[in-house]
């Protein structure tokens, strides 16, 4: 006969109010935690993918960088380049500089009438 008070105060305990609102705020800081792991795991994501991005850009250039010190370790590509830098050109060879024309059309002035000579305008076909 013991057994069943002890049974009945255990479950009258469990279903108590306070007991019920204890574990109704642990279960929610504990979803609000893993919310938390969650977003910053997706952050993490984030900036790992942009590291990555970031990686094979660097290998690209650094190919490119590659080629064109290896070009430049060549007597033809030294020459090339200091050419392309600084427009010179080797003793008996002529230059021409090609320049290209202004844009004659943007200096172009449109004359503007003023606000009484324009009222007169409209009656001028009247008038004749």
């Amino acid at each position: 006969m013991r057994v069943l008070p002890r049974k009945k105060r255990t479950s009258r305990w469990w279903y108590s109010r306070l007991t019920l609102l204890v574990l109704a705020v642990v279960v929610v800081l504990l979803s609000r935690a893993a919310w938390n792991v969650y977003l910053k795991e997706r952050e993490s994501g984030a900036h790992m993918r942009a590291a990555e991005e970031k990686v094979v850009g660097l290998e690209t250039r650094r190919i490119a960088l590659e080629k064109k010190i290896a070009a430049l370790k060549t007597t033809e590509g030294m020459e090339a380049e200091i050419r392309a830098q600084f427009q010179v050109a080797k003793p008996g060879e002529r230059m021409v500089v090609v320049i290209e024309p202004k844009d004659i059309t943007a200096s172009t002035v449109i004359p503007t009438q003023s606000l009484l000579s324009r009222f007169f305008d409209i009656f001028r076909p009247i008038i004749r």
